[in-house]
């Protein structure tokens, strides 16, 4: 996946790419992207257990910063999976959040799959709401078979991510 995204962003900085090898990373949603520790304040949980290196993408404000209609926070990637990912911390009404998240997954996706073939890659989009325990839930039914239908990606509200 990195040799793809290289070649679809050949300028992409090095600050908006960050290849992980830990088994847990913990992210909190700051003016820029915070990797912290579990047992400091987090918004998302990524876990590894596959072992290999995996890949974070600053898109917001990195990779699509010239792009309009919105855009995700991250990208999130392996081999074989990739996760678009959007995290809503702000406070205030979770449906009109969910539904500016599902906007920008979708703006984002179209253009990445403009740029890269994923035919060979396991594709979710993940709504990232914060919460002090793990939340993995799917979203809203309808919203949820558009995204497949429309896009082949797994649409959930997570803030936890596994590499298998």
């Amino acid at each position: 996946m990195i040799q793809h995204l290289r070649e679809a962003f050949p300028d992409i900085e090095v600050s908006c790419l960050k290849t992980i090898t830990d088994k847990h990373a913990f992210v909190f949603e700051a003016e820029t992207v915070l990797f912290v520790s579990s047992k400091e304040s987090w918004h998302l949980h990524i876990e590894n257990k596959s072992n290999a290196e995996f890949y974070f993408i600053q898109n917001d404000d990195c990779v699509m910063k010239k792009v309009k209609g919105g855009q995700c926070d991250y990208v999130i990637c392996n081999n074989q999976d990739v996760f678009f990912t959007e995290v809503k911390v702000a406070k205030g009404n979770q449906a009109n959040h969910r539904k500016d998240a599902y906007s920008q997954l979708e703006n984002t996706f179209k253009y990445y799959s403009k740029l890269i073939d994923f035919d060979s890659y396991s594709l979710h989009a993940v709504v990232c709401f914060p919460s002090k325990r793990r939340i993995v839930s799917a979203s809203k039914s309808t919203k949820r078979k558009e995204f497949k239908d429309a896009y082949k990606l797994n649409l959930i509200e997570s803030n936890y991510i596994s590499f298998e």
